[in-house]
């Protein structure tokens, strides 16, 4: 119940979050902000801090200063493609999208193209009710996805048919994974419940489930229910970045886990002089991001208080510099409308977000009727509304991370 509440939270405060703002930075640049990571020697290694005290500044970033190859597709109109866009996965070749609850996952093209349904919903084999991490080995052919509560990673062939199970060591209530189709290994990361017995809360085994190395749970272990998230974002190269992203305000880490080197590197961790806000981290090739509730509202329902997020922000850092500063993000494809959820759609390497037609088409002909919109500007909108359908399927703002990005 926690979980499906803080989802609807989330959903109602995004547009109401401190990543929101409207007001341009002055053209400041992260160069320009100071210092908000300190590095700190640990018996694990050295950790960079973030101060959040120490964060003064706002910058603007149009994304694609960020991405390679920014672009709007188009999803497939026929029927059997009809998505609302979520969840969404990105890879070079592919989307899968879909694979909520009681609904499968589908697999589309780089352009749009619906292919086919992966596996379907259910309780047999290659079934699921719900996928919380996907990977696609396209130089194999071969999809992986791993489902809430499953002893089983699923395999399936590029026409969604199922193959086989990759064997887990023990339950996973929620899991990330990274497979590694030279060496026939996977990387692995769950939400570690405290009452699974022999737990690990990361580990790395090979196709048959024989674990070649793991870090125990116990020091990491949360009561059992699904509030709590993880998050692998695999957005560097060679990198199993892991986090427990915690349902409450409490210190916690951005962690590699190295298994060639049988070890769990802390990498980047928060202060809080004062009062503890909850938060969650997310790593780039050159960057850490974080997202972060500054303040929450509470409501008081019949059966329970539920709390709402009512003000967040953004904290971007260089991980060279150590400077840092708030954050906001502009599709720069439609003339800078904010994206002010960004944080969340930087994954497996790209950034993507869904967006209804018909929203798409409420942006545009608001910054249409703006009078700050030039004649420039405003002949490039009217071209861009000419193309868009209400009764569309969704569209897709898509991007591949950048290294060496100059924010």
């Amino acid at each position: 119940m926690k979980t499906t509440l803080f989802s609807l939270a989330l959903g109602l405060t995004l547009a109401l979050g401190a990543c929101s703002g409207s007001s341009p930075s002055g053209g400041k640049t992260l160069a320009d902000c100071p210092e908000v990571l300190t590095v700190e020697d640990t018996p694990s290694g050295p950790v960079s801090v973030l101060h959040i005290d120490r964060v003064k500044d706002t910058i603007d970033v149009p994304l694609s200063k960020l991405l390679d190859d920014f672009r709007m597709v188009r999803l497939d109109n026929r029927e059997e493609a009809l998505t609302k866009g979520y969840p969404l996965m990105a890879f070079d070749n592919y989307f899968i999208i879909g694979g909520g609850m009681n609904e499968p996952c589908h697999l589309f093209d780089k352009n749009g193209r619906y292919l086919c349904n992966i596996g379907g919903v259910g309780q047999g084999p290659g079934e699921y009710t719900f996928v919380y991490d996907a990977q696609i080995d396209e130089a194999n052919q071969c999809i992986y996805l791993m489902p809430w509560m499953t002893q089983n990673l699923l395999a399936y062939n590029m026409q969604g048919k199922y193959q086989h199970p990759i064997p887990l060591p023990t339950y996973v209530p929620k899991g990330v994974f990274t497979v590694d189709p030279g060496k026939q290994t996977v990387t692995v990361g769950m939400l570690p419940f405290s009452d699974i017995e022999g737990a690990s809360v990361v580990w790395q085994q090979d196709f048959k489930g024989n674990v070649l190395h793991r870090v125990d749970a116990a020091p990491y272990s949360v009561i059992p229910d699904f509030s709590n998230e993880i998050a692998n974002t695999d957005n560097v190269p060679g990198v199993f970045d892991f986090t427990i992203q915690y349902w409450e305000a409490k210190d916690d880490t951005l962690f590699h886990y190295l298994p060639e080197e049988q070890h769990f590197a802390p990498m980047l961790t928060l202060q809080q002089p004062n009062d503890k806000h909850m938060h969650s981290y997310l790593e780039l090739p050159d960057h850490y991001l974080m997202d972060i509730i500054l303040q929450m509202q509470y409501q008081q329902t019949d059966h329970s208080t539920v709390g709402f997020p009512s003000r967040r922000a953004c904290v971007l850092m260089d991980k060279h510099t150590g400077k840092g500063a708030f954050v906001r993000f502009f599709n720069d494809l439609i003339e800078n409308s904010a994206v002010v959820d960004a944080f969340y759609y930087f994954k497996k390497g790209h950034f993507a977000y869904a967006i209804d037609p018909g929203d798409l088409l409420v942006q545009v002909e608001e910054l249409l009727s703006s009078s700050k919109t030039d004649d420039k500007t405003r002949s490039r909108l009217e071209e861009l509304k000419s193309t868009i359908d209400p009764d569309d399927n969704t569209y897709l703002f898509v991007g591949k991370i950048k290294s060496n990005a100059q924010l």
